[in-house]
């Protein structure tokens, strides 16, 4: 019996594009931030991090002794795939959490001005506007910015990904291997 939450579940999307398994991106961003360097054994189809007598990939199942060899340094391509995936998630994250927020201090201001209860009452208007902004910008920044924005820039950068997986895999199948 297991007691994972659902929501610690990574994503696995079935586009045919192997990228980006969970430890090639734990790779690919320590690589980034300097913490590891950019040399190992990597899977040659989908540059998953293998070990050294691995013979087939766990992610993609790339079999290293009839396919792909394995390589020794993730592509810088694959590594810029990752770096733009990224930034498009979290534009459209980020935009809608502001949007969120927009909405919130809008919502506040009219519903403020609107009641009549609280023309001559600063104080409550105040205190119902701090309220509504504090609790209303955090529900809608995070439905909208953790929901949607997620889907909508997952989907937008998983495409993007997909048309540079396409490209690279065509510019790396046309290189003769030495």
């Amino acid at each position: 019996m297991s007691f994972e939450d659902p929501a610690d579940q990574r994503f696995h999307p079935n586009d045919g594009c192997p990228l980006f398994s969970e430890r090639l991106e734990e790779h690919l961003v320590a690589v980034q931030k300097g913490q590891a360097p950019n040399r190992g054994q990597f899977c040659g189809n989908c540059y998953t991090p293998v070990s050294r007598d691995t013979t087939t990939c766990a992610h993609c199942g790339q079999d290293a002794r009839t396919g792909r060899k394995t390589v020794e340094a993730v592509p810088r391509e694959i590594a810029e795939a990752l770096i733009k995936q990224r930034k498009i998630e979290a534009k459209w994250v980020n935009g809608f959490a502001y949007l969120g927020l927009l909405i919130a201090m809008v919502g506040g201001i009219a519903l403020v001005l609107a009641v009549p209860f609280f023309k001559d009452r600063l104080i409550y208007a105040t205190i119902a506007y701090g309220l509504l902004l504090l609790v209303g910008g955090r529900v809608l920044a995070g439905v909208l910015g953790g929901y949607y924005g997620d889907r909508i820039g997952f989907e937008r950068a998983r495409r993007e990904t997909i048309a540079t997986w396409e490209r690279w895999v065509a510019t790396r199948d046309a290189t003769p291997t030495a």
